[in-house]
């Protein structure tokens, strides 16, 4: 992926991540601003309709103008709130034709209420409205309510309505305070889901840029080693066209060595085909219970013979005596990779062992050789793919690098564990863990 198309989707990604972060905390401060909006004046609304419902309270309120009070009686459920003129709560007495008939009750409060206005299209509902506070002389916020109105009891004092009306002032203030902090919260934490976008946009194109950065390897190292046998190829029945008068016989050895490039281009298309469907998840496994006793007997047989004539000692640790599941072709092409490679790169004289046991939940398996050892930054590297720890010996009997990348791939496919460590004094073990239970 070059720089320009890798920048381009880094981009695109952030500004998804940006876009998203902002519709989330838009939506979410609309949805917060409206359930305090509610809330608000939930409690407002409950007195409202609990006071219109309240005949004791209408009575007093009536008995106190029938008896001409000039302050409000002292048993009054709707206090001034300290430090200013306005009010929460108060219950105004209207006359047929639109008057307050409770001025003298209403004392000082009056002149905040003098337009005020009755308005009976809408009795037993709660209203919001204002009106100028003509309190003060000079023209401040507006005094902001919210009221019910209903029809006053028979009396015969000519009150026809009764009202309730309930400052909501403070509400909206702190509605006010609370919308502008909810904002600027929000804006905060859009800003800094900018920075948490960029961090997320890095993080999640690494995974991308590794892949990519993996498959062009694969692809040049892939190309790289198709090349050589079919150069190989080639070149032997080039040189087969320049002598038509030979036999078969005469050229045998270019024909054969033609052959011997072809087997090998063979194998190496059978890994990397094994190695494309693993990478596209579609290397599927048939596991089914097996006898590890006998699969293991029947799997060392050749690998014996070959040791014996190699003047090798083949040592087999057979101690599994149950089942366990697994794909046997795969696992079986595991432990040739395994045993092969033991083979290939130790001596005559040398010792290879393997070892299978049960382990708790697992299946333990372990092949170990008392050949060349391999360095801490070979084992980091050994089972990436189209890594030779000795290229030109791995060249001499015929690797490409990617038997222990398959068995790495086989393993991790079983849920398993693939492994590799020191043998002392000298020497390479490999450890398999695979679940018994598949």
């Amino acid at each position: 992926m070059n720089n320009e198309r890798s920048n381009k989707q880094r981009l695109q990604s952030f500004l998804i991540n940006v876009s998203a972060f902002a519709i989330v905390f838009f939506l979410l401060s609309v949805i917060v601003l409206e359930l305090f909006n509610q809330s608000a004046y939930r409690e407002t609304d409950l007195s409202l309709e609990q006071a219109v419902e309240d005949t004791r309270l209408i009575q007093a309120e009536i008995s106190s103008f029938q008896t001409d009070s000039l302050t409000t009686p002292p048993d009054s459920t709707m206090p001034k709130i300290p430090g200013t003129n306005r009010f929460n709560t108060q219950l105004i007495l209207w006359s047929a034709d639109g008057e307050i008939l409770n001025k003298q009750t209403l004392g000082g409060r009056f002149s905040q209420l003098t337009n005020l206005t009755l308005n009976t299209d809408n009795l037993e509902s709660i209203q919001s409205f204002s009106i100028d506070d003509q309190s003060t002389d000079a023209n401040e916020d507006k005094l902001l309510f919210r009221s019910i109105t209903t029809e006053a009891p028979a009396n015969n004092l000519g009150v026809s309505y009764i009202q309730v009306l309930a400052n909501t002032n403070q509400i909206k203030n702190a509605m006010s305070n609370f919308q502008t902090i909810l904002i600027l919260s929000m804006i905060f934490f859009w800003i800094l889901s900018i920075g948490i976008s960029y961090l997320l946009t890095t993080i999640s194109m690494r995974p991308i840029l590794a892949s990519w950065k993996k498959q062009q390897e694969f692809v040049e190292n892939a190309s790289h080693e198709l090349r050589t046998p079919l150069t190989i190829i080639q070149n032997s029945l080039e040189r087969l066209f320049t002598k038509p008068n030979h036999t078969i016989i005469d050229e045998s050895e270019s024909i054969a060595q033609a052959l011997a490039e072809t087997r090998r281009l063979t194998g190496l298309t059978a890994d990397l085909l094994t190695i494309a469907r693993s990478d596209s998840n579609q290397l599927t496994l048939v596991k089914e219970p097996v006898e590890l006793a006998h699969f293991i007997a029947e799997l060392v047989k050749p690998f014996k013979e070959i040791a014996e004539l190699d003047n090798k000692r083949f040592i087999i640790e057979n101690f599994a005596e149950t089942t366990a599941v697994f794909d046997q072709k795969k696992v079986h092409q595991v432990l040739v990779i395994l045993l092969d490679n033991a083979l290939k790169y130790t001596n005559a004289g040398d010792k290879i062992t393997l070892l299978s046991e049960i382990s708790n939940k697992h299946w333990l398996i372990e092949v170990k050789n008392t050949g060349p050892s391999i360095t801490d930054e070979e084992k980091a590297r050994i089972f990436d793919r189209f890594y030779r720890e000795d290229r030109s010996r791995s060249k001499e009997t015929g690797g490409y690098g990617l038997g222990l990348a398959i068995a790495k791939q086989i393993i991790d496919e079983h849920k398993g564990q693939i492994t590799v460590k020191d043998l002392q004094p000298k020497g390479v073990v490999f450890q398999i863990r695979l679940p018994r239970e598949g």
